[in-house]
């Protein structure tokens, strides 16, 4: 069901019916004299008990949508305990809603409390006290809290659990864990809490809503209208780095800026090449500690600062009123693209993004992005299908809470949570018969427990290894000699040894001292300017492909020879330069298999995972001898050496899009186990349907395969060089 502005009530009927004391809070501390649409319809829709997805623009007021019919409840009833739970995907969304949520509830004689790894032991527990009405929580801090049997009790007077940012979450394993513990706290209620899910891009909301609703209930989709507000672009093309940090240092002289870049390490070489030119420059991504995060946030309260930052301050954090955004290269979704866009314009002015460009495809990319954005087109999420590893998770944290479990209910409480449904019984049976024979489990008659494998394994820090479906990777803690953390470091590049001198949160730091052991790297500040000698950090993980929907979009202009944007001259002519080095014919969807002087070039604007793994399909249809490559937009096949090389890659591709996707999965490789947490511990032939599922995702794979058409260039692009290709 959706509700807008247009429903029951008018506004002022529906703020009349709040309590007295909310009342004033709103009018008093907020300065409101009314309700927005989207807060309006939200406490009509949550008066009916309906879970909820309220999606609303950045600073469109989601987070009133849900705090306000939670705290009207809760004075209303005079509910005991923990009332309502918050889950958010970051920390730094905690620390920085905590403070928007005591603004209004502190008047209200109601108290919030956040729990996550940054805050500190003696902050983190209520036990002999009072619990908090309201707690703000990460997932992995929430299944702490559900084996402490101290605190447990506390969250069966729940009412309302809120998951902000929900986009967040949906698409992956992480989300699975949610709705997992979704049904864990009905069953410690003995009740359907309301679910209050929020967002403010999600391609797919009516799905969305059902994922995180659940089968059998009442749940309704507040949607605000999108309110058109004024935007301004500007594009600068600089190639190296020196050219971007010059560019980057002209945009944020003087103003308030995010600069987001893709990866944490591209954020400290920047960091680097901007010291001196940049005041007030900080540096922000997960790999730094949480005081050097906090004081970097802090410091975009002051003019003329800037923060080089990734997608760590890309969510809902209420920044303020900040100048500008700046995009060093092109966004790899419509989600994140929107997401950045709205960290400025938030006090009634325009929203200013700038974008630093490596080169004209990164400009196509870029022009891509802001035109589907215009269309409203933003990336649908889908849900794991298949996720055994997190079925292994949850297998392993209940019985870790009961001590010993029957293997029967064990699983039959398990596979009864809608998000495990696609889990067949026999499925699951097999998982923990391997589990059995690896000695991860044990069993006595009919009860599991957890065997001397899961001990070795998983049973440090009090099973902490089980909180997360994520591994978190290798890293040394960089700590100074008084035991101040400054941050984390790849094991791979400690291994440079002492005396490696690199940057961690835009400062020098020189490594003294390691401790394999204990993952310990000491540092000490090293002064003086950037030399030759120092290194840039890196880190584990790859960036994300960009998306097929920008992929497409980019496909039309291509087609157009031209944006729709309203560019300059020059960018419209880098436009159609790309164009025309393509050749003539570009088709609107499809392929486009032409002749370059490198080999076969296939134009393929699927975006970045589809076409990794068509270009694996393609080796193998070519056989032994020709190399594919592949990037967002397009293939490229070199070493064909038959009479017609482009007819024969135009054959192969007919030939793979007729493939169903059962045949597909089989041909593509499968990827090693180690790189999932819990990968290891499954059956291989579950592994490999798992990864086919919802890795792969061979279903769609074939699906869009059959439905893109595969065209031939009207003209030979002879002598010509394969654009602009990595």
């Amino acid at each position: 069901m959706l509700w807008t502005k247009t429903a029951l009530f008018s506004m002022s009927a529906v703020f009349s019916s709040l309590h007295p004391t909310l009342q004033g809070i709103i009018a008093g501390r907020l300065g409101w004299d009314d309700l927005r649409p989207v807060q309006e319809a939200a406490c009509q829709a949550a008066a009916d008990g309906r879970d909820l997805l309220v999606v609303a623009g950045t600073a469109g007021g989601k987070t009133e949508a849900a705090l306000i019919p939670v705290i009207d409840a809760v004075l209303k009833g005079g509910l005991p305990g923990v009332a309502c739970l918050c889950l958010s995907p970051l920390k730094a969304l905690i620390n920085d809603q905590e403070e928007r949520m005591l603004e209004i509830c502190t008047p209200a004689g109601l108290s919030v409390a956040k729990w996550h790894g940054d805050v500190g032991k003696g902050e983190r527990s209520w036990s002999g006290g009072d619990p908090p009405h309201i707690l703000l929580t990460t997932p992995e801090s929430l299944e702490v809290i559900l084996l402490d049997r101290s605190l447990r009790p506390d969250l069966a007077h729940l009412r309302f659990v809120v998951v902000d940012e929900v986009h967040a979450f949906a698409a992956d394993l992480r989300g699975v864990q949610i709705r997992c513990l979704l049904d864990r706290l009905d069953r410690l209620a003995g009740r359907p809490l309301q679910r209050i899910g929020l967002s403010a891009t999600v391609g797919n909301p009516g799905e969305i809503l059902a994922w995180l609703s659940g089968p059998g209930r009442e749940a309704g989709l507040v949607a605000s209208p999108v309110r058109p507000g004024k935007k301004q672009f500007s594009f600068s093309l600089a190639v190296g780095k020196e050219e971007q940090a010059a560019a980057v240092a002209g945009l944020v002289a003087g103003k308030r800026a995010l600069v987001f870049v893709r990866s944490r390490s591209e954020a400290e070489g920047l960091a680097t090449a901007l010291k001196g030119r940049v005041d007030r420059l900080s540096v922000h991504h997960s790999s730094l500690s949480a005081a050097v995060r906090r004081e970097a946030e802090a410091s975009l309260s002051v003019p003329s600062s800037c923060v080089i930052c990734t997608s760590t301050l890309e969510l809902g954090i209420d920044i303020g009123g900040l100048d500008l955004v700046v995009q060093v290269g092109p966004p790899t979704s419509v989600s994140s693209f929107l997401q950045r866009l709205g960290r400025t314009g938030r006090r009634g002015g325009a929203a200013r993004m700038a974008f630093v460009l490596g080169s004209d495809l990164d400009l196509l990319l870029a022009a891509g992005a802001i035109e589907a954005a215009a269309r409203r087109e933003v990336e649908p999420l889908r849900p794991p299908s298949l996720p055994y590893t997190v079925f292994v998770q949850q297998l392993f944290l209940a019985l870790i809470g009961a001590g010993r479990l029957p293997r029967r209910s064990l699983l039959t409480s398990l596979l009864s949570s809608p998000v495990l449904a696609g889990i067949a019984p026999d499925d699951a049976g097999a998982i923990v018969d391997h589990l059995l024979a690896t000695t991860h489990l044990a069993a006595d008659g009919p009860f599991l427990m957890p065997g001397p494998a899961a001990e070795k394994d998983f049973s440090r820090s009090h099973w902490s290894a089980l909180l997360s479906v994520f591994s978190t990777g290798a890293a040394f803690r960089a700590l100074t000699p008084e035991g101040e953390e400054v941050g984390d470091l790849d094991a791979r590049f400690v291994a440079g040894g002492v005396g490696t001198v690199c940057t961690l949160g835009g400062r020098r730091w020189r490594i003294i001292a390691l401790d394999p052991g204990h993952r310990i790297a000491t540092v000490v500040g090293e002064g003086g300017g950037s030399r030759a000698s120092d290194r840039r950090p890196f880190w584990s993980g790859s960036g994300a492909p960009m998306s097929p929907v920008i992929a497409r979009s980019v496909q039309g202009i291509l087609a157009r020879g031209r944006s729709s944007l309203p560019l300059a001259k020059r960018e419209q002519a880098a436009v159609r330069g790309i164009a025309t080095e393509i050749g003539a014919g570009i088709p609107a969807e499809g392929f486009l298999v032409t002749e370059c002087s490198e080999g076969i070039f296939v134009l393929s604007c699927h975006g970045g995972r589809l076409n990794r793994l068509l270009a694996s399909l393609l080796a193998q249809a070519l056989g032994d001898g020709p190399k594919v490559r592949a990037s967002d937009l397009c293939l490229l096949v070199e070493g064909v050496t038959g009479p017609d090389p482009a007819g024969e890659v135009y054959d192969a591709l007919c030939a793979i899009r007729t493939r169903p996707a059962a045949s597909i999965a089989l041909a593509l490789p499968l990827p090693d186990p180690a790189d999932w947490k819990f990968g290891p511990l499954l059956p291989l032939p579950l592994f490999a349907r798992m990864v086919a599922a919802d890795v792969h995702d061979c279903d769609a794979l074939a699906e869009a395969l059959a439905a893109a058409p595969v065209h031939t260039g009207e003209e030979t692009i002879s002598g010509a060089s394969s654009p602009d290709f990595p």
